[in-house]
Order: structure tokens, then sequence, then C-alpha cells
């Protein structure tokens, strides 16, 4: 049996606002919660595993854990608790914005909803019709849309993405890091000479620092077939996903990870 966990944001229960937007949409969990769901797989006698070490043994229960985007929290509260018991992770940054220390729209689009939307209209923001449409937009009309809402608000950030010696320490202890993109553009909406583009910088990139990457997260879980074969021309051997299509008879392309919030598994 074979389990992947999807993870984004960890931060210690105390320095949660559980009205903050990350933590409504799920895609910030406490301290608390990752070590125990890590206590609970190692008393079923699950074996730690990366993405890449992942193996087809029979009759063996293995669990892999994924931190998708690359937030400084990772390093800072997620990797002690993974050292308290000597496991090792998967991480998929969003490579551009740690090389060039900078965050996301969707950051920035976040804390403006924090700052700026009131708690009974955050669920169209952070879920409903709202979220939809900003989706939908280019990382670039994204960032236009930004500079709307920063004309008239001086927003602040207090998020910030792993630096490259971070994500190096990560690497030379044994942890797994993969390819999640430049700038989280979602494949399913660029050219295939886009996407091709988009994973051989991603792949430079990370190659530049020492790293050479085997497996990839799908921005947003979104794929099709045509993304799968691109990834494996280039030369990656993994790519998980959210739900499997079961689209292509690589199944390695299509692993199916479970969505952990705080409270539940999606």
């Amino acid at each position: 049996m074979i389990e992947i966990l999807m993870f984004h944001r960890v931060l210690p229960k105390s320095k949660i606002d559980f009205n903050d937007a990350y933590f409504i949409r799920g895609t910030l969990i406490s301290q608390e919660r990752l070590e125990k769901l890590i206590l609970e797989y190692l008393r079923n006698d699950y074996s730690f595993k990366t993405i890449s070490n992942l193996d087809d043994a029979p009759n063996t229960s293995q669990v892999a854990l994924t931190f998708d985007d690359g937030y400084t929290d990772n390093y800072l509260y997620a990797k002690p608790i993974l050292e308290k018991y000597n496991i090792k992770a998967t991480f998929y940054p969003v490579i551009g914005y740690c090389k060039e220390r900078k965050i996301a729209p969707l950051d920035y689009y976040y804390h403006y909803v924090n700052e700026n939307i009131t708690l009974d209209k955050k669920d169209d923001w952070i879920t409903g019709k709202q979220k939809i449409i900003f989706l939908r937009y280019s990382i670039t009309q994204q960032e236009e849309f930004i500079k709307t809402l920063l004309n008239s608000n001086n927003l602040r950030n207090n998020v910030s993405y792993m630096s490259i010696n971070q994500l190096q320490d990560l690497s030379s202890l044994g942890h797994e890091i993969g390819g999640h993109s430049m700038y989280h553009d979602l494949y399913t909406k660029l050219s295939t000479e886009g996407i091709c583009q988009d994973i051989q910088q991603t792949k430079q990139a990370l190659f530049e620092i020492g790293i050479e990457i085997e497996s990839y997260a799908y921005t947003d879980g979104q794929y099709n077939s045509n993304i799968v074969e691109i990834l494996k021309n280039k030369n990656i051997k993994y790519a998980c996903a959210i739900k499997s299509k079961k689209l292509t008879d690589y199944g390695n392309f299509e692993l199916e990870r479970k969505f952990i919030t705080e409270n539940m598994i999606y």
C-alpha cells in the first residue's frame, strides 16, 4: 500500500489565525497536525519514502510526504519535525520565486483578502467565484489584477519562499527536491512550446544550484496526457497530481495525493 500526502504551508498552532485565507483554503496546517499524522503512520508501521524512492514491493506500507510551493515555513517548521523522526520528504518549490526572492500573485491576493475582506465575504474570495476568476488568469494577468488592488492598498506580506541555500540544505540532508514550475503557471493553459520551455527552465534553475530532479508536481494538480508525454520526454520519472485521471499507461506520472488540511484528509 502506498499513500502520498500533500501539504503546503506549516506553522505552529500558536501562530495561526484561523480566519486566515490560507487556513480557510486548507493550504496551511499546524506543526502539531503534521507531527500527529507522522505518529499515526509510524504506529501503523508505514515506511516513509521520498517520491523517487517509492517501490512496488508487495505487502509493504509506504507513505510519502510532499510539500508544495516552497514556503519558508516548510524549512522553519516542517523540517524540525521531519528531523525529529528521521524522515525524508519531497519538496516541490516554485523555483522562480525562490531564486528571485519574490512571492506569487496568489500570496498578495490572500493577504488582500485577510486585510480587506470581511469574514462573511471571504468564502467567495477564497473558494468561490472571485477565486475561480483569479485562477483563470495567466500569471501576468494575475500580477496586473494585484496591481489594481495595490493602487489603493499598501499591502504588506508576511510570507516568503525558501532561499537557494535552504533548498540546498534540504537536498544535502537527503530530502528530495522536485519541479513545480517556474512561477506556478497552469500547464493546461499553456501551449506545448510554453510547457516545454517552463519545464526546461525549471530543471535548469535547479540544476544550477546542484539539484537534478526526477519528479514533478503539477501546478494546482492539473494535467493532461500531452503534459505527461512532455515530462516523460524531459527525463522526468514521476509526477504528482491530486486526483489521478488515469489518462495514460504511465502510472508513475499520475500519482494520486491526499490533500491534508488541519482537520481532514481529502
